[in-house]
């Protein structure tokens, strides 16, 4: 039998109590946060819903942030390769009018000294940096210098000029994601953008019969392609030509010689893999692990827009109108159209991130109000509620201080 004393009242009371301010404790805090999910028990499907949209719009507020800054870095890349575009205009009127051959030597040497300051420009403008302090030509290689001159002493100049351009940025770039799974190059590979004509690499050597003794491996323009033993000139072709890099291999009819060039104007760069020594044995590279380091008997053709420039001043200062209007102005014209042709890619990575933004303009929203949907408080229907709780608490206090007196006399009775 159970027996029922005051003790018992006021802890029964008490557990009624304290239920109360639990669930008053708990209206508040969701007031305060304008959520009506406090823990996953509230609404387990919500909460289970309301988790995914969370990480649906942290991953779409991520893209924004990356189509911004991927946009601002190709809006300022453009500008740099427009200026570019505006040199070579300059440097090809130098050229026709020095094809001429009306102008004397010294006319033809003046003109040279400015086509070497367009040079100089052209290399800074290479060099150009973001608004976060990285090249923009450079790649992957973005904290590296991608442009470097060397300087030397060429035929006809006064003193020291530049007589070459090294490129030292990397083969590939960074990408920003802008979707699920779709991505945006960051950089730009300057032997691409700043390249004058398709490269071309011919070996002299006879590669009929050979043959790759062990595993090995190579790579083409940031591709590697993987070769077994046994594999003869002709899979090292096959394979070259189906790693997706944007390099065409061929054999030499006479000569039976690996040939590789280039599908469009940039430099082909080339690197046997770790522990193999194909690309040597071929006789396309010394040898000497540095990439794309030409053995002395393999042919190269195809140069920079660089070297497009400093030629014309070299045909300059030598007076020489015929190569000027020839070799000279036909390879500067290739510069300029594979210039033309980056500078429209950049502008519709541009207007694709435009779309992107606009997209993402609207999908964020739509995520945001079905977020809201599942966690958010409806503060009208709170704020009774909790009024509710608290007149019933109020009241719940008043009787228990009449049903539970704490006159010393009561317990006497």
């Amino acid at each position: 039998m159970r027996r029922v004393s005051s003790d018992f009242m006021n802890t029964d009371m008490q557990y009624w109590l304290r239920r109360n301010e639990d669930r008053m404790a708990s209206m508040q805090s969701k007031l305060s946060r304008q959520e009506r999910l406090e823990s996953p028990r509230d609404d387990p499907m919500a909460a289970a819903r309301a988790v995914r949209y969370e990480s649906f719009a942290g991953r779409l507020t991520r893209y924004e942030e990356n189509v911004q800054y991927a946009k601002d870095r190709a809006d300022i890349a453009e500008g740099y390769m427009r200026q570019s575009m505006d040199i070579m205009q300059r440097v090809r009127e130098l050229a026709i009018t020095g094809a001429t051959g009306t102008f004397t030597k010294e006319d033809s040497q003046a003109m040279a000294v400015e086509v070497d300051q367009l040079l100089a420009e052209l290399v800074s403008l290479g060099n150009a940096r973001g608004p976060d302090g990285d090249f923009l030509f450079a790649g992957d290689k973005a904290k590296t210098e991608p442009f470097r001159a060397l300087q030397g002493y060429a035929e006809g100049a006064g003193a020291a000029t530049t007589v070459g351009v090294d490129y030292l940025g990397g083969v590939g770039t960074p990408e920003a994601e802008i979707a699920e799974g779709s991505y945006l190059p960051l950089n730009l590979a300057g032997d691409s953008v700043f390249w004058s004509e398709r490269q071309r690499i011919a070996s002299a050597a006879d590669a009929s019969a050979y043959r790759v003794m062990d595993d090995a491996s190579l790579f083409v323009d940031g591709h590697e392609v993987a070769l077994r033993p046994g594999d003869t000139v002709q899979a090292i072709i096959a394979k070259i030509n189906d790693s997706g890099a944007a390099v065409k291999a061929s054999l030499d009819p006479v000569k039976n010689a690996l040939v590789l060039e280039a599908t469009d104007a940039h430099r082909v760069r080339l690197e046997d893999g770790a522990g193999s020594s194909v690309l040597a044995d071929l006789g396309v590279l010394s040898g000497s692990r540095v990439p794309s380091d030409y053995a002395p008997t393999a042919r190269v053709s195809g140069g920079s827009l660089f070297d497009s420039v400093i030629a014309l001043r070299d045909a300059l200062n030598k007076g020489d109108f015929i190569d000027v209007g020839g070799r000279v102005l036909a390879s500067l014209d290739a510069g300029m159209e594979n210039l033309g042709r980056r500078l429209a890619e950049a502008g519709s990575m541009v207007e694709r991130l435009d779309m992107a933004a606009l997209r993402l303009n609207r999908e964020i929203p739509d995520v945001t109000k079905l977020l809201a949907a599942e966690k958010d408080l409806d503060m009208t229907q709170a704020i009774t509620d909790f009024k509710m709780m608290e007149y019933a608490h109020t009241a719940t206090l008043q009787m228990a201080g009449r049903v539970l007196p704490k006159s010393l006399l009561d317990f006497l009775r």
